[in-house]
């Protein structure tokens, strides 16, 4: 009770600290991937026999994965904070109040699983309602072990297809169900091959601060050159751009995404004269934090 008492009296305004939750997230990729990158550049530095380099990057990733464990420690008690702000307004008399207070209670994500259980007894009807609502919604998505969810599209456009069935850009969505190399109806391809830039837009049930978007391409892969995400203003920014370094049969193009704002849509862009044959995606995974 004591505890309870002090989180209380120490909570702050919900809104405010879920804008510096979101700020912290970010703050935390930024550091996660600097850190990820100067492991990398000391491997390259000890090849090279760079010792003094090497070590001194080893030092400095080190140091960023300590601030980015600090601030995620940080989190928990902003955490309780939100949750002791949130919790009351499941009862408001405004049903607009109730509803904004459980999307923003969702997208605190798996780490308040346990916040969320614990916080039923003694609930009006209501709010245990849409606690449960929140529970149940989060045991249904699929999150990795470093607590990002992992999400396969539920809608899908595209440029062109070779058909509105088979080979449709529909095929590119849900989990892979194309488990063997070349030319098989169950993977979007376009209505031409070798037609030069051609698009697939796919949409997703969640928006997400991404970290990394996977690509399994079964048939002549090799041809993405770009990947764009949409913002939740309907701005389109670019994810990824380079060289699809696929050549197998069969594989995943998995590319990693810098810090950036919350997205619910990505666009994958083919130069599909590059690669002989048609060009054809099974499906695309989207992998990100759930943005507060």
């Amino acid at each position: 009770m004591q505890v309870l008492l002090a989180v209380l009296l120490a909570a702050g305004d919900p809104e405010d600290d879920l804008a510096t939750l979101a700020r912290n997230r970010a703050q935390v990729r930024i550091l996660r991937g600097e850190a990820a990158g100067l492991r990398t550049s000391a491997h390259e530095w000890l090849d090279r026999g760079e010792y003094g380099k090497a070590a001194d990057g080893h030092r400095q990733s080190l140091e960023r994965d300590r601030l980015a464990r600090e601030l995620e420690a940080g989190e928990v008690p902003l955490r309780e904070s939100i949750l002791v702000g949130l919790l009351p307004r499941l009862d408001d008399d405004a049903v607009e109040v109730r509803e904004k207070a459980e999307r923003q209670l969702f997208r605190l994500g798996p780490a308040a699983l346990g916040l969320l259980e614990r916080s039923i007894p003694g609930r009006s009807a209501e709010a245990g309602y849409r606690i449960r609502n929140i529970l149940g919604r989060l045991g249904r998505l699929e999150f990795g072990a470093d607590g990002r969810l992992h999400q396969w599209a539920l809608t899908a456009r595209a440029s062109s297809e070779y058909s509105p069935t088979d080979w449709s850009a529909m095929q590119a969505t849900g989990k892979p169900d194309t488990h063997a190399a070349g030319d098989a109806r169950t993977a979007w391809a376009s209505m031409e091959a070798d037609g030069g830039l051609e698009w697939l837009e796919l949409g997703y049930e969640n928006a997400v601060v991404p970290t990394s978007v996977r690509i399994h391409e079964t048939f002549n892969p090799g041809a993405v050159v770009k990947i764009e995400g949409q913002d939740l203003g309907g701005d389109w920014r670019v994810l990824w751009e380079g060289k699809d370094p696929l050549h197998e049969a069969i594989g995943w193009l998995e590319v990693a995404v810098p810090a950036g704002t919350a997205i619910r849509s990505i666009r994958v862009i083919l130069d599909t004269a590059s690669v002989p044959g048609w060009n054809e995606i099974d499906a695309v995974e989207l992998v990100g934090e759930l943005a507060p």
